[in-house]
């Protein structure tokens, strides 16, 4: 969900590649393959901006700026070189730095929570604070990369599926064809659809069930029972599988066809503050899920203390000792002065400040393990777990709980990635010094594109509403009030939802190990369920149900569906982007 990837992984081998020495010597750090990389890598940051606002989902982008890096620079080489296999992989190196910004500037959660509380931080502020954090997550990448891909063997699935793809690219002519045959034509058709949706409103944004069908006594259409007309939902549909789909529209009918009539007719809700209290045993289901994904992780913060020993030390000598001395003494001072630049800005004071960076390397470090293991990266949990830690701490401050948690969930969300990609390097051949600098440099290209994207589409479309949710934003809000503040103030009723809802999201992440797992409701996409308007949820499902029926009746079309789905997020995505920027400048006015 709001965890950091959506992308599913292909089934690959567990074998490292058997790279030839010739091709260690090949072309890497070329200026085309950094070109490809940042553009592909702003294309990925508008997108996430997008459908992180309004579904609290966004895309690593390992796999589909591999595949897109591969097909730029292949149209490049006519004319000069065909791209060497390390190209390839320093762009998409290149793409996720630059794609995780949104992440790891807040602008998913913490930025828009802090918004809903008017306390709007300044443009310049944000992009400070994600430089910083960014290059924190790339650091403690770095230090994490020798223990958890060497010494542990963490698998980092993504990472794995990564480097297949780009071998196969580079080996299998038919590869690359294959796969993004449904990508552009999607893209074209999903970019269409929003333009007249959006642009010239010829087409609504859902259509919703009469007022005539009524649930509970409520009609259908004040409780957004229907489907949307999203591409973008379709195609995120087609890549969370049909375990999440389905799992989100059980939530929207426990809580819009179950709770909601139940709260009106009882009098405890009004119909129009339906959202708001539904909020809250939504955000105890993913609370839950993510306590229970962290338990069993505590158990690793003692093995973290060495960690970071290779990078200040120089471990292993040659370009890594150089590096670290370097990065030491040159790069993290850069990075804590864009941080307290910027921390003013967010309400964190100098103490509070301090405290918040010395727990984000232990918990970052715990975020990477759940991703090399799991490779789902719990990057709100671990926000969570600071929230808890700030609301005895600091009990009261609202818009501090939300900060704090932003310092160690921003930097999670570039470890992860940045251990991703390393992984993908590894299998591959690739320079680590080579990654890391492309990492590093596509951060100021993530701020610089991110930024300007999230507050255009506020001011367009505002915040918290059907257009722009901020389901994640939403979680980090309600979560800091009730660790700052308590239950007091909460409507009627909803402090018992709440906590039923943390129980059973608990339960749920528990018990669903090994068969289980299969069967039983995601807790997370249930919550999310009640969050997100009904239509939305369903939109998710249906693309979830038909990749699902076309993979079973033609499981060689699979691969094809999933890029099709990409197409869909990046069409929509990126013209509707374009779509609030020229109704902003007053070229055009709102469909």
């Amino acid at each position: 969900m709001s965890e950091g990837r959506m992308e599913p992984v292909e089934e690959v081998s567990r074998a490292p590649f058997q790279v030839m020495a010739s091709v260690a010597a090949r072309a890497e750090w070329t200026t085309r393959a950094l070109v490809m990389g940042g553009a592909l890598g702003a294309l990925l940051a508008v997108t996430n901006v997008y459908t992180g606002l309004k579904t609290g989902f966004w895309e690593s982008g390992c796999v589909l700026s591999a595949l897109l890096a591969f097909g730029g620079l292949s149209a490049l080489g006519r004319r000069s070189a065909p791209p060497s296999l390390l190209e390839t992989n320093l762009s998409q190196t290149t793409a996720v730095s630059v794609g995780a910004m949104p992440a790891s500037a807040g602008l998913l959660g913490t930025v828009p929570a802090l918004a809903l509380m008017g306390m709007q931080p300044s443009s310049g502020a944000v992009a400070a604070w994600g430089l910083g954090l960014g290059t924190l997550g790339v650091l403690f990448a770095f230090a994490l990369r020798r223990r958890l891909l060497e010494d542990e063997a963490l698998p980092f699935p993504t990472g794995v599926a990564t480097a297949e793809l780009i071998s196969a690219l580079h080996t299998v002519d038919s590869a690359y064809a294959t796969r993004t045959r449904g990508l552009w034509r999607s893209g074209l058709v999903s970019a269409l659809v929003v333009w007249l949706k959006d642009a010239r409103g010829l087409i609504p944004p859902a259509s919703l069930l009469p007022a005539t069908v009524r649930v509970g006594g409520l009609g259908a259409d004040s409780l957004m029972l229907g489907v949307g007309w999203s591409p973008m939902l379709l195609g995120i549909g087609s890549l969370v599988g049909l375990q999440t789909g389905l799992s989100l529209v059980l939530g929207g009918l426990l809580g819009w066809c179950g709770l909601a009539p139940w709260l009106v007719h009882t009098g405890r809700v009004a119909a129009g503050d339906l959202s708001s209290w539904l909020l809250l045993p939504g955000v105890g289901l993913m609370v839950g899920a993510s306590i229970a994904s962290l338990l069993p992780l505590v158990r690793s913060l003692p093995s973290m203390v060495g960690d970071m020993r290779g990078l200040g030390a120089g471990r292993g000598g040659g370009w890594e000792s150089t590096a670290g001395r370097w990065v030491i003494r040159g790069v993290v001072p850069l990075a804590l002065v864009a941080l307290v630049w910027g921390a003013p800005s967010f309400g964190l004071g100098p103490v509070h400040l301090v405290l918040a960076l010395a727990l984000a390397f232990p918990l970052c470090s715990v975020c990477a393990r759940a991703t090399g293991q799991s490779d789902l990266a719990p990057m709100s949990s671990v926000g969570q777990l600071t929230q808890v830690g700030f609301g005895v701490v600091a009990p009261g401050q609202l818009g501090l709980n939300v900060a704090a948690s932003g310092v160690v969930s921003g930097a999670a969300s570039h470890t992860s990635a940045s251990l991703w990609s390393f992984q993908a390097g590894r299998r591959l051949g690739a320079s680590v010094s080579r990654q890391f600098l492309a990492q590093l440099a596509g951060l100021s290209l993530g701020a610089a594109v991110a930024v300007p994207s999230f507050f255009l589409l506020v001011s367009t479309h505002g915040l918290g509403t059907p257009a722009l949710p901020a389901p994640t934003a939403q979680q980090f809000k309600v979560f800091a009030e009730l660790t700052s503040r308590g239950l007091e103030g909460l409507p009627p009723g909803s402090a018992r939802a709440l906590g039923l809802g943390l129980v059973l999201g608990v339960v749920l992440s528990a018990v669903a190990r090994a068969r289980l797992a299969r069967v039983l409701p995601s807790a997370v996409a249930l919550g999310l369920g009640m969050i997100l308007p009904p239509f939305m949820s369903v939109t998710i499902c249906l693309g979830a149900v038909l990749t699902f029926a076309v993979g079973r009746l033609k499981p060689s079309a699979a691969p094809s569906m999933q890029a099709v789905g990409m197409g869909a997020i990046l069409g929509e995505s990126a013209l509707g982007v374009l779509i609030a920027a020229l109704i902003s400048l007053g070229v055009i006015a709102p469909g």
